[in-house]
């Protein structure tokens, strides 16, 4: 479910280029359409968008990898932060 919010937000505010196509599996670090400011800004849409804190040590590659790597971290991080997520 937070996977089309993600993919969605990735789509609209970062990449802003219709010609670019991002799916779950695209790899987002690798391709250059996360750099250290849209990481950040990414970061910061997450925990408003579905309540929960992201701890410094937890921006790593791996739970920020694809639109699918951020989803399995975002559902990790509880129930609540689908609830929120949800609505």
């Amino acid at each position: 479910m937070s996977d089309g919010i993600i993919r969605n937000y990735i789509s609209r505010e970062i990449i802003r280029d219709r010609a670019v196509a991002l799916d779950n599996e695209t790899p987002l670090l690798e391709e250059g359409i996360l750099d250290s400011l849209a990481l950040l800004r990414l970061v910061v849409f997450i925990q408003e968008q579905f309540g929960i804190v992201v701890e410094d040590v937890e921006i790593v590659p791996e739970n920020f990898a694809s639109v699918e790597a951020i989803s399995r971290y975002i559902d990790s991080r509880g129930d609540r932060a689908s609830r929120l997520g949800a609505t």
